[in-house]
């Protein structure tokens, strides 16, 4: 074979060999995608708040409620909104509604939801970290 052919065929496999690579990594990266999702309510009215405390693991806070300033009752969703700080936690109180921004950065379907910052009516401000 002449060094023309030769560097050809490297090439080609060269090239072939891209391919497979440059369609597995696309596999893999399409599967594992995750969406940062963000909302902001003007009006989010909080219907419920929890806790789970695992003694000298972690501990979970959230609120659930749901934008109030939304008028058809039926299409109303609600949101599970996790809070990282007790201060931001304790601050929250059910049957009221707040300024609130929540993000989420998760897989398709499967959102979680943090408290990115909360306000009151009266101007009180807080981040989901007590900041």
């Amino acid at each position: 074979m002449t060094g023309k052919k030769k560097l050809f065929l490297l090439v080609i496999c060269l090239a072939v060999v891209g391919i497979v690579i440059g369609f597995f990594v696309n596999h893999q990266l399409k599967e594992n995608r995750l969406i940062y999702t963000s909302h902001t309510f003007g009006v989010f009215y909080v219907e419920e708040k929890d806790f789970y405390i695992e003694p000298g693991d972690y501990m979970e806070m959230w609120v659930i409620g749901y934008n109030d300033a939304e008028e058809d009752l039926e299409s109303r969703e609600e949101f599970k909104v996790y809070i990282k700080d007790a201060n931001v936690y304790n601050f929250i109180e059910i049957d009221q509604s707040y300024f609130l921004n929540i993000s989420s950065l998760s897989e398709p379907g499967q959102e979680r939801y943090y408290l990115n910052q909360i306000q009151t009516g009266n101007g009180e401000q807080l981040r989901g970290e007590g900041k």
